[in-house]
């Protein structure tokens, strides 16, 4: 089972944050799950990847800049999402919020005003898919993609990159399986970039650890182009495989560093596809 919180919070005090909070709500939900169960939140920190949760920035409006960051005001309004990939960890979160109202960012406290739980089932995720023949993803915060043997990072959502990322994922913790090297080769043959507007921010963010990486940010479009090696059946199958990775995508980021807050993802099927492109 896959679930989504959303916490709207406001400051209790004046809080300097960074000009990337990923890594803040990271540690925000390590502590929660900490409070209740030490040995799970070392568990969730020190577990190889790929880790059962992601999480987004701390959504904001700064009252002012400092050179250590920026500044959210007392009584200002925030909000932040934390997803859980493996249903399992939901409970120390609840129970968390059974014996607490706030939250510490940055040696500040947040009043938790309200929190709002979404959940789907893969088994859902997947028979509720269409067949994704035109989508564009629109990459709301950093993204890149890491790849094996190599020191640099590849700052491109191609077609391959994206989706293998994201079969990887559900494949670990999805009940329903696919072989990923039939769906790589199917990717490579059928899915092209068809249009894009991409960004990459120039200024490294620390991600801790003495690391600093950069990404993009942006949209990108993507078209099926049938190809004759695979039979109309194949094709169709693995066209709602991949809506429904789309989708999964909005719960679990993609690329590096998703659990910091990197690859936070928003899908948009065809029908979709005149609305407003721009992030």
């Amino acid at each position: 089972m896959l679930f989504e919180v959303r916490f709207s919070c406001r400051s209790q005090e004046p809080i300097t944050l960074p000009r990337f909070t990923g890594h803040v709500v990271r540690a925000m939900l390590l502590a929660m799950v900490g409070s209740v169960d030490g040995s799970v939140a070392r568990r969730l920190h020190e577990m190889g990847e790929p880790k059962p949760y992601s999480v987004t920035p701390i959504r904001f409006k700064a009252s002012g800049r400092t050179d250590k960051g920026f500044i959210l005001a007392p009584g200002a309004p925030c909000g932040f999402s934390v997803r859980f990939l493996d249903d399992s960890y939901m409970r120390y979160v609840v129970r968390y919020f059974t014996e607490h109202g706030d939250v510490e960012a940055c040696g500040g406290r947040l009043r938790v005003e309200s929190v709002h739980v979404s959940s789907k089932s893969y088994e859902e995720l997947y028979s509720e898919a269409s067949e994704a023949r035109a989508f564009i993803l629109k990459f709301l915060t950093p993204t890149y993609f890491s790849k094996w043997g190599v020191e640099f990072h590849e700052s491109f959502p191609q077609p391959v990159s994206v989706f293998t990322n994201l079969l990887r994922l559900w494949n670990e913790f999805s009940p329903i399986k696919f072989d990923r090297k039939t769906f790589r080769g199917w990717v490579e043959g059928s899915i092209a970039v068809s249009g894009y507007h991409l960004r990459r921010d120039m200024k490294p963010i620390d991600v801790g650890g003495g690391r600093a990486v950069g990404g993009f940010k942006g949209w990108c479009a993507y078209k099926f182009f049938p190809s004759e090696e695979y039979e109309e059946r194949t094709h169709r199958d693995f066209l709602k495989l991949l809506y429904t990775l789309c989708r999964f995508g909005e719960f679990s980021n993609v690329g590096g560093n998703r659990t910091g807050g990197f690859g936070v993802i928003k899908f948009l099927p065809e029908n979709k596809n005149e609305t407003n492109r721009e992030t």
